[in-house]
């Protein structure tokens, strides 16, 4: 097996699990749905265009994407204070209790994924991937 065949082959596995395991958890939310819920719960003051810059998603994808969030009463959004032109974003209780909910089940997963590898391997994957993901932004 090449390096794309053993990348791909990981990453189609890691996604297919991880679609299974968030539409177990509700049936109505996409991953792009929970990567902005995680991110609105990690950003101290979020708001629509640092959740587009921080996704790489267009700001009318983002804005289509809150505003369901908020129908499914995930999100509120309220004044920014600093910017009278933008909203923030935070997460409703039942919003935080999803992403807490995804974040044990995302442990859990990567616990499995560990399982019968050692720690310094683990850590030589984590650096290896790094210098990948430099590679790739350096072009």
């Amino acid at each position: 097996m090449n390096l794309n065949e053993a990348l791909f082959s990981l990453m189609h596995s890691v996604r297919s699990t991880m679609l299974l395991r968030l539409k177990q958890l509700d049936k109505n939310l996409s991953p792009m749905h929970m990567k902005s819920l995680k991110v609105i719960s990690k950003l101290e003051e979020s708001t629509g265009q640092q959740l587009a810059d921080f996704l790489g998603r267009d700001k009318a994808q983002i804005n289509r994407l809150i505003k369901e969030l908020v129908k499914q009463k995930m999100v509120t959004k309220i004044d920014n204070p600093k910017d009278k032109r933008s909203q923030l974003l935070t997460l409703t209780e039942s919003g935080h209790e999803l992403v807490k909910r995804f974040n044990k089940v995302e442990k859990e997963l990567f616990d499995i994924m560990a399982l019968n590898i050692e720690p310094e391997d683990l850590q030589a994957f984590i650096q290896l991937s790094q210098k990948l993901k430099v590679n790739l932004e350096s072009i």
